[in-house]
């Protein structure tokens, strides 16, 4: 870990309230039990949506162009629904270019390495082990030509602000010959999120407290998970230049200090006292299709088209450069 993700994980340690960056999870171990929790909790319905318009619509959701297209997934994690569009790129051109980009070094090359067995010289890999920032960088610099850039889900866990700046860098690696198709989370059902967030199986809380485990783990602390309850709770909030969140957090039932040598800080919190799994108010938000469109003209892009499901969970957005 860099020394400017190591000083923003002091920052929400030390900070009030305190938190946890939510990109942490995400070391080998954390991708595991995300794909875990997706895969196994039956209420967990965005990432059954997201498959299920990819595959009644992909045909028409990738761009049709009269030249071959780059493929970039930003945040790849294990290519389960990028694969659907490898194999429709692959029936309008011989072979392809793709640029993975992940934040978990060990798992984006193990999940590469899958990926390269399975199209074998149809497909030329190039993994980029980075975060968003530094991952949008190296593609302005090693990436030419016409481009089909992914971003499934992912936006959904940043902050309001972050996801604007994030779709802005996007656009500068992009032409007129270029696309971004990005999947956003439309549930405004109560129950529906709060069954996803809060399973009864725990599977959502084991994966949400591995940050604590990989602290303990990497930086010396011995913070004990029994000396919290763990809450999740949802934020509706349909104002045009806003987004419905989810929040989730362990709340200490009696003083805490521990120290956390690797970090050179102490983690003290005081009974009733919040840890957020999550930079700024909350996470896996929630949109309205006018929330989106604002979203995406404040980068700069412009919202050329949407698909959706049948049940209002899950919905594409096909952007393109203004």
């Amino acid at each position: 870990m860099d020394n400017s993700l190591t000083r923003i994980l002091v920052n929400g340690l030390t900070s009030s309230p305190k938190f946890i960056p939510t990109w942490y999870n995400y070391d080998e171990v954390g991708s595991e039990l995300e794909h875990k929790c997706v895969m196994e909790n039956p209420g967990y319905y965005f990432a059954k949506s997201q498959m299920s318009v990819l595959r009644d619509n992909i045909e028409s959701i990738i761009p049709s162009v009269p030249y071959e297209l780059t493929l970039v997934d930003l945040g790849s994690g294990n290519c389960s629904k990028t694969r659907l569009v490898i194999d429709e790129l692959l029936k309008r051109q011989h072979k392809l270019k793709f640029y993975p980009v992940d934040i978990s070094k060990d798992f984006l090359l193990k999940s590469m390495k899958k990926l390269s067995e399975e199209y074998d010289n149809e497909v030329e890999i190039t993994p980029i082990a980075a975060d968003y920032v530094q991952g949008i960088e190296e593609l302005g610099k090693v990436v030419k030509g016409p481009k089909l850039i992914l971003w499934f889900g992912s936006i959904i866990n940043m902050s309001y602000d972050e996801q604007v700046n994030t779709l802005k860098m996007i656009s500068t690696v992009m032409t007129n010959r270029c696309a971004l198709l990005f999947s956003a989370d439309i549930t405004q059902d109560r129950p529906t999120i709060l069954a996803a967030y809060n399973d009864k199986e725990g599977l959502e809380q084991r994966f949400v407290q591995h940050a604590i485990t990989r602290l303990n783990n990497e930086h010396g602390s011995q913070i004990d998970l029994k000396m919290f309850t763990f809450h999740v709770d949802f934020i509706s909030d349909t104002s045009s230049n806003r987004m419905s969140y989810v929040r989730n957090y362990i709340q200490a039932k009696r003083d805490i200090l521990s120290a956390i040598p690797g970090l050179g800080i102490q983690l003290h919190m005081k009974k009733g006292e919040r840890l957020y799994f999550h930079e700024g108010t909350g996470f896996s938000c929630k949109y309205t299709l006018e929330q989106l469109e604002n979203i995406v003209d404040k980068a700069g892009l412009c919202l050329a088209d949407t698909v959706t499901d049948e049940n209002q969970h899950a919905i594409f957005c096909h952007c393109n450069v203004v």
